[in-house]
């Protein structure tokens, strides 16, 4: 399937599973659970039952307007969540990323985007947006193991996502994901109480305390009806987190004209980096990310450390190719660790490191192949 064709078939899933998830919470809050309660009374005292599951608590119109609402607060407060931790600094954008950031933004002709760069050593490098707003950040431990291409490869990469406009999407697909899961966690509160108490959080059990009744009908309920929920938005955030970062590779290597300064980029990144949590909850923000990484937030800092000089093309491409073989030809478990370690765990939300890198290794040959 053709890749744009591909992301417009997940938007419109994403879409209309918004759209049922409102319909859903409105259906089994208001008319199945009031509906079995009050014909369970009704059926006590008069043996009949009267009640329609078949319909709506409110208008067609009125869910329209609340599904509206509900994509609208997500491209919001979605912007605001994930950026709440990084905090901006004054006078601390003026500097090297910034400039390149300025720099390549120009090139492609699309609104220049905010830059904060924190003081972390570790690698996280992640494009939140909201509508025509969008901000890259960028920790210092990125700066401190790239080569000055590999670093404007990697701001590239981000360019890329704001020009193809997924980075607004990805950032409201992520929150859903939270928002399924969470649902569907509070809705088993019951289930999670009976196999341990001191799994629940004081909120829970003041609810249990306070509400016994509602959290079992909750469970008995609701759960079977938003369980899927977490599931589909889970898909829907891989799959889509996969093909926009195709075409943003594809992007940043047109952008700079370097792919392979992209390819060597993700070897150094993905060696880097350790192995996320597997738990959905503590995973769902990673497909922000150039590679599987956590969200690194803090304090915005001007102070980055000295960027390396380029790297020879034919030592680089040399580099790539003996990674290649590695991951290709390797016959132990120990044999690169670090990197199959970061291969096996970006099939989730990322395609296979090696993958990118041998797309991009084509793309270079195809450009040194051109007169």
């Amino acid at each position: 399937m053709n890749l744009r064709l591909r992301i417009a078939a997940v938007l419109g899933v994403f879409v209309a599973v918004n759209a049922l998830f409102v319909i859903a919470l409105l259906w089994a809050y208001g008319v199945l659970l009031p509906g079995v309660v009050a014909g369970t009374i009704v059926f006590l005292r008069h043996g009949t039952v009267g009640f329609d599951l078949l319909q709506l608590p409110v208008s067609w119109s009125t869910v329209l307007v609340l599904v509206g609402a509900f994509l609208a607060a997500q491209a919001y407060y979605g912007y605001r969540r994930v950026l709440s931790g990084t905090r901006a600094t004054a006078g601390a954008d003026d500097h090297e990323v910034a400039r390149i950031v300025r720099r390549l933004s120009m090139s492609v002709d699309v609104p220049e985007p905010d830059v904060r760069v924190v003081a972390d050593d570790r690698p996280s490098c992640y494009t939140v947006g909201r509508l025509t707003d969008a901000t890259i950040v960028v920790t210092t431990g990125v700066v401190e193991r790239l080569d000055e291409d590999e670093l404007a490869a990697v701001l590239a990469h981000e360019i890329a996502h704001i020009a193809n406009r997924d980075v607004t999407l990805m950032t409201i697909t992520t929150l859903f994901l939270e928002i399924a899961d969470r649902t569907y966690h509070a809705a088993r509160l019951a289930r999670r109480a009976a196999s341990g108490r001191e799994t629940v959080s004081g909120q829970g059990r003041l609810a249990l305390q306070w509400f016994l009744p509602l959290v079992v009908l909750t469970y008995v309920l609701v759960a079977p009806v938003v369980w899927l929920f977490p599931i589909v938005a889970d898909w829907a955030t891989r799959t889509l987190s996969q093909a926009r970062e195709f075409a943003a590779d594809a992007g940043a290597a047109r952008i700079t004209g370097t792919p392979l300064a992209l390819a060597t980029a993700l070897v150094a990144l993905s060696e880097a980096t350790t192995t996320p949590g597997t738990d959905l909850r503590s995973a769902k923000t990673r497909a922000l990310c150039i590679v599987p990484t956590e969200l690194i937030t803090g304090r915005n800092t001007a102070s980055l450390p000295e960027i390396g000089r380029p790297t020879d093309p034919t030592r680089r491409r040399e580099q790539i190719t003996t990674w290649l073989e590695a991951e290709t030809s390797a016959t132990s478990p120990s044999a690169h660790t670090n990197t199959s370690t970061s291969v096996s765990t970006s099939v989730e939300t990322h395609p296979p490191i090696d993958e990118r890198i041998r797309r991009l290794s084509e793309m270079a040959a195809e450009q040194e192949e051109r007169p």
